[in-house]
């Protein structure tokens, strides 16, 4: 079992996020099937983000950070920057509340939310990996599944 498969359950998530990143850019794809308009796109980014983002990032703070924190001050640099975007996207997904600009903050929200699942990706989750052996990961992927997310390789 590679190290990587620890993490899955939270990397699927982020898969997510990217299709929604991708979505509410002003120049990104337009996903058939998916919110087309700016009203459309508001409301599925209000609700992704009651329904995904805020749990997501619940256990990222509440389970992963304290079972990692403190192996190395790198991983710890990058969990102090991940706290900060959640809480950075938290309040641009906020200010759609108030109507002005809506595509302007839309785009802001896609591109934060992209470098945010890149810098979890290509470099928190490496740095994690590093830093644990074997059985700290099995630990992490056992809190995870107890936590809501199922993972769906067996340890």
């Amino acid at each position: 079992m590679t190290k990587r498969k620890n993490l899955f359950s939270i990397a699927h998530d982020h898969f997510h996020g990217l299709m929604l990143a991708q979505m509410i850019k002003k120049d990104g794809q337009v996903l058939e099937g998916m919110p087309s308009t700016v009203d459309e796109k508001v409301r599925f980014t209000i609700h992704f983000h009651e329904q995904e983002f805020i749990n997501h990032f619940y256990i990222e703070e509440n389970i992963l950070l304290p079972l990692v924190k403190s192996y190395t001050h790198k991983v710890d640099k990058h969990l102090e920057k991940m706290v900060k975007e959640h809480n950075e996207i938290n309040e641009l997904v906020n200010s759609l509340k108030d109507k002005d600009d809506l595509k302007m903050k839309l785009d802001k929200i896609g591109r934060k939310l992209e470098t945010h699942v890149q810098m979890e990706e290509w470099i928190l989750f490496p740095a994690i990996q590093d830093a644990l052996d074997d059985e700290e990961l099995k630990k992490l992927a056992k809190e995870l599944e107890e936590n809501g997310y199922e993972n769906i390789y067996k340890y």
